[in-house]
């Protein structure tokens, strides 16, 4: 995998709000929602795929616009909600 990839993913990233640090040698991105800075996303690049540290898939290289969509989905996802309280 190539460092542009990842160039290209972050890139995706920071289009929809996201903070993103690009560790290029490691070939990883470390992934913030700027609004909620507790949700992070640590996002390595495995063979011809983005996975997450918990090796969750995320998509394939080449498909970096909807692997971005795809982390992005996932950050939102992760907020609480206040489902259920009183």
């Amino acid at each position: 995998m190539k460092a542009t990839d990842l160039q290209r993913l972050a890139g995706h990233l920071r289009n929809q709000g996201l903070r993103v640090v690009a560790l290029e040698p490691e070939l990883r991105l470390h992934v913030t929602d700027p609004m909620h800075g507790f949700l992070t996303q640590e996002i390595v690049a495995e063979g011809g795929r983005y996975v997450t540290s918990f090796r969750s898939d995320i998509g394939e290289r080449g498909r970096e616009k909807k692997c971005a969509d795809r982390i992005a989905h996932l950050l939102a996802d992760s907020l609480p909600t206040t489902e259920g309280a009183s």
